[in-house]
């Protein structure tokens, strides 16, 4: 699955793939994650749930890659999170934010409330910030 992602995925410097409970429960039910809140951002929009396959197989491995198409962070079916970036440290902030975003849309769902979902438009305002977010200008 790894070297699948990274024969793709010229922008993988390093891949983090867990089993955090919360963004593997959502795995487990089938359901993604949407673009309610704009830290998504950060997978590129809203995290897609990809079907089940079998660990170690091929067919994870297309699935995997296909979860990732324009995103850094899909959830495998019943099995867990994989998040891309550059470097380690930007894989596993990616994975550490899917679980975030998965904890507060569990919670959401507990309480029986509907997210209110940004709009494209400005899920690509968001997306483009974060490009040079937190750097000083020159």
């Amino acid at each position: 699955m790894h070297a699948a992602v990274y024969a793709v995925r010229r922008d993988a410097g390093a891949i983090v793939h867990t089993h955090s409970p919360r963004a593997t429960a959502l795995a487990c039910a089938g359901r993604g994650i949407p673009a309610f809140h704009y830290m998504i951002a950060l997978a590129g929009g809203d995290i897609r749930c990809m079907p089940y396959a079998t660990f170690g197989t091929a067919e994870l491995a297309v699935t995997a890659v296909q979860g990732l198409a324009e995103r850094r962070a899909t959830l495998l079916g019943n099995h867990g999170v994989l998040a891309i970036g550059s470097s380690l440290k930007e894989a596993q902030a990616v994975a550490l934010e899917v679980e975030n975003l998965a904890t507060e849309y569990l919670a959401m769902l507990a309480a029986g409330l509907d997210p209110v979902l940004l709009s494209d438009e400005e899920l690509q305002r968001v997306i483009d910030r974060f490009t040079d977010y937190g750097r000083l200008a020159r």
